[in-house]
């Protein structure tokens, strides 16, 4: 029993043992297949997660357009060749990128095959991703490797453009998918083009056009296979391939780039060995220091011009229009003119030209504007002596402002006196004293002294300050000079009212329009505007530096069209224009038009308070200029100076004319024009009577439309009797060079007949004294008559020897027994003629006017402003 149940048990435990094993098997299998269904399940729902991942967050980050990006560009101005008419570049500008667009077609075809075969062998074949390098870039990451490296040509224009290149695994994948969309959508020339017109090659140099020429000198289409291949090179690391300051690097990278080219069939081996043998020629040596760019003073007035339009017309602040106007990739079409500009660099870049230093060490300063009359365009202008070293600096020929003298008068005080038809050259008013201030005249002359009665010619040509002021105040009023100041001579800077500390200040004043003490000051621009419109026959043009502005794409971002208005009458202008060349020609501007001959000049001198402006604004029938010299801090010019402005300008303004055909300012249209003669104290046709004043001939002649010439004859002259035995005295004893009147008492031979002023002189203080106070009637008359001829003295009795009472006992040879000494010749006395029979009239020459040219006849002298 015991027997059978043991040998049962041994045939029973194999079995179960397999059954066992098969427990095992099964609770393994379902253990696995439990984990691998986990991990399906898991890597499922990873997957779901990364599908919504992808689609949530990278795909919206994968679409990309090129044209979304704001590229870099940089901006190009250009002029128009006087002689050619031909567009010419001449100067470029750039924010942090310098960079000019090229498109594919304008691309060397070597420098094409250079970026592809150094950079993405398998470029024409990919679509966006090389995954064969992608897979090497994550097996790097893997093994804990630089996830960096196998990007494609697209993959790293992208990186350009969204300036992305974190290192991050999602940035990768980012890249990836937008390259995929990227050359879904875009040509493979189109990304090479963005690619090579972004890429950074060194020397601020963004695209391969700006770095052509910064390394070359030459236009990007002009490269040839070496140089194509030095260039591609140091896009890998500009710092270190740069051929300024490490050629032989350069050197060693072109080598590879052309190896690598003729390896993949782009060019053949003895065009690589020619390119490798090629001796490459740089603009610069290497280590040589790079040249800055420094922007001329036209240059930089357009930029500054063109921002503040921008900023206008875009209504964006002043910063955007900047970054706009600098990396925009503008084309502006300037106003610029090289031969009149080259005219005034050779004057002020010299500083030998104004070479004067003041007490505190301040260097003597210019500025100057030259405008084109017939466009009204600024085409050229400089805003210092001296070499410019820096960019966009303080600009003198427009940020410089000052009060601008007596250059003020013709265009606040005659233009609109002659406008309103109040004045003329020949209308007559006091050079005298305005005003008392306190115990002084006002205003005083630049001649120091008053002159009395003076035509507006006579005053314009001595800048006489006293008139200016009396036509401001007593014709047209301060009101109106400024309202046809700041509304039809475009001045901007003129101030109605200005707080200054405790004050308040105006430019509505007699002092402020007629003697140019402006609260601010203007501009030789602004100067230089408005009187070149009397060289338009009274047409205002609003200056400009540019005309046009368009954006990368040919659209027109700014249009800056000529604004253009008549200002005054013809004949104001004509008159302006008379008047100023009188100037240059005889009075103070005489310093600009010596030597400078052949050309129709006309202008005006200005001269501020104790000499710390000096102005001179001129004018031919083509161009005008307006310069302004002083200190920059504001310091006393000395007199030994003269009026350097005049120099400068006559130093340019030859220049620019030496061959301009001369010709005279333009008449206005179906004008008469006559020349008649007048009277300089009446301004009235002249008489016989003006021709006998004590200091001369009082007559001048003078131009006028035949409108307004004056028809009437004088009646300021007439005429009196004085005595020259009894010379007026002044108050120091000295004669004054007239005589009293002539009493009853005075001699035949010693009255003459003069002609004197019938004027009656109201002034605002009788101590004044004025130059022709002496020669009105009412001042001889207040003189009294003759002060030596006082009392009846009857004729000496006629010699007799027989009366003893008749013998000249004062002559010591008489001797009344020698009829040779007698007074008579020896008659005794007795008449050799019978006396008239009564009723007969002797033979007397008798003239209603005695003709008389007095000795003492002096003339004045004419002064500088």
């Amino acid at each position: 029993m015991t027997e059978t149940n043991f040998n049962h048990c041994s045939e029973n435990r194999p079995q179960k043992r397999r059954r066992t094993q098969r427990s095992v098997l099964t609770i393994v299998m379902k253990v696995l297949g439990t984990v691998i269904l986990i991990g399906i399940i898991t890597g499922a729902i990873m997957a779901c997660f990364a599908a919504v991942y992808i689609k949530t967050v990278i795909m919206p980050e994968a679409r990309l357009e090129l044209t979304d990006f704001s590229l870099d560009l940089t901006t190009t101005m250009y002029y128009t060749d006087p002689d050619t008419g031909q567009r010419v570049a001449m100067q470029t500008l750039h924010g942090s990128e310098n960079r000019v667009w090229v498109g594919y077609s304008q691309l060397p075809r070597d420098l094409v095959h250079a970026a592809v075969a150094i950079e993405d062998k398998r470029f024409y074949v990919h679509r966006g991703v090389d995954w064969i390098r992608t897979a090497k870039g994550v097996i790097n990451m893997v093994t804990g490797q630089d996830i960096q490296g196998g990007s494609t040509i697209t993959q790293q224009l992208i990186k350009n453009v969204t300036d992305e290149d974190q290192v991050t695994v999602k940035r990768k994948i980012t890249e990836i998918f937008r390259a995929l969309e990227l050359e879904k959508n875009n040509s493979k020339e189109e990304i090479l083009e963005w690619y090579l017109n972004y890429i950074y090659l060194g020397e601020g140099c963004s695209g391969v056009y700006t770095a052509s020429y910064a390394y070359f000198g030459k236009d990007v289409s002009d490269l040839t296979l070496a140089e194509c291949a030095s260039l591609v090179s140091i896009t890998n690391n500009p710092s270190l391939y740069n051929p300024y300051s490490n050629r032989e690097k350069n050197k060693e990278r072109q080598q590879l780039v052309l190896a690598l080219m003729c390896e993949q069939g782009y060019i053949k081996e003895d065009e690589r060995d020619a390119a490798i043998a090629e001796e490459l020629v740089f603009l610069r040596g290497e280590d040589e220091k790079r040249p800055v760019t420094v922007f001329s003073w036209y240059e930089d007035q357009v930029i500054t011009d063109v921002i503040t339009d921008l900023s206008k017309a875009l209504g964006i602040s002043e910063d955007a229009a900047a970054d706009r106007a600098y990396s925009g990739g503008l084309e502006i079409d300037t106003c610029f003119h090289p031969e009149v500009q080259a005219a005034v660099d050779a004057v002020y870049a010299n500083r030998d030209s104004l070479d004067y230093t003041s007490a505190s060490g301040q260097k003597l300063q210019s500025g100057i504007t030259v405008i084109d009359n017939a466009t009204g365009n600024v085409v050229a202008l400089s805003g210092g002596v001296g070499e410019k070293t820096e960019g966009r600096g303080w600009n003198r020929a427009t940020d410089t402002i000052r009060p601008p003298g007596s250059s003020i008068k013709p265009l606040s005080v005659y233009v609109p006196a002659l406008d309103m038809g109040l004045i003329t050259p020949a209308t007559v008013v006091e050079d005298s004293p305005y005003q008392m201030e306190g115990n002084r005249a006002w205003p005083v002359n630049s001649y120091n002294e008053y002159r009395g009665l003076m035509t507006v010619f006579k005053a314009v040509e001595d800048s006489a300050n006293t008139v200016a002021v009396r036509i401001l105040g007593d014709y047209i009023t301060p009101r109106i000079a400024f309202e046809f100041l700041t509304k039809k001579l475009g001045f901007t800077t003129l101030v109605e009212s200005k707080v200054i500390g405790d004050l308040v200040y105006t430019d509505v004043g007699l002092s402020q329009l007629a003697l140019g003490g402006l609260t601010n000051g203007v501009s030789t621009c602004e100067m230089a505007a408005a009187y070149s419109t009397f060289a338009r026959s009274g047409v205002f043009t609003t200056p400009r530096t540019y005309t046009r502005v368009t954006d990368s794409n040919g659209k027109v971002m700014l249009e800056n069209e000529s604004d253009s208005q008549v200002v005054m009458k013809e004949s104001t202008a004509w008159y302006i224009n008379y008047l100023l060349k009188n100037v240059v020609a005889a009075g103070t501007g005489t310093n600009a038009g010596s030597g400078f001959r052949g050309m129709t000049l006309a202008g005006k001198t200005g001269t501020t308070s104790s000499r710390k402006d000096l102005w001179f604004v001129g004018y031919t029938p083509y161009y005008t200029a307006a310069v302004w010299t002083g200190y920059d801090q504001q310091e006393r010019l000395g007199s030994s100076l003269g009026n350097p402005s005049t120099t400068l300008w006559r130093k340019v303004m030859s220049a620019v004319h030496e061959n301009l055909p001369n010709k005279d300012f333009e008449a206005p249209s179906g004008a008469e024009i006559i020349t008649i003669s007048y009277c300089m104290d009446s301004g009235l046709l002249a008489t016989e009577y003006c021709k006998n004043d004590p200091r001369g001939s009082r007559i001048t002649t003078g131009k006028f439309l035949k409108d307004d010439a004056p028809t009437q004859y004088c009646t300021t002259h007439c005429q009196v009797n004085v005595c020259t035995d009894s010379p007026i005295l002044n108050s120091e004893g000295n004669e004054t060079g007239m005589y009293h009147l002539a009493g009853p008492y005075c001699p035949q031979e010693s009255v003459h007949t003069v002609s004197v002023l019938d004027y009656l002189r109201i002034k605002v203080d009788e101590s004044v004294f004025i130059n022709d106070d002496s020669y009105l009637r009412s001042y001889l008359e207040l003189a009294g008559l003759c002060d030596v001829h006082t009392q009846f003295i009857p004729d000496p009795p006629e010699f007799d020897i027989n009366d003893p009472n008749t013998w000249p006992v004062d002559d010591p040879l008489f001797d009344p027994f020698d009829p040779g000494t007698w007074p008579d010749g020896g008659s005794g006395g007795e008449e050799e003629d019978p006396e008239p029979s009564p009723g007969v009239t002797p033979d007397v020459e008798v003239t209603d006017t005695p003709v008389f040219t007095p000795p003492w006849e002096q003339h004045s002298q004419e002064p500088d402003e």
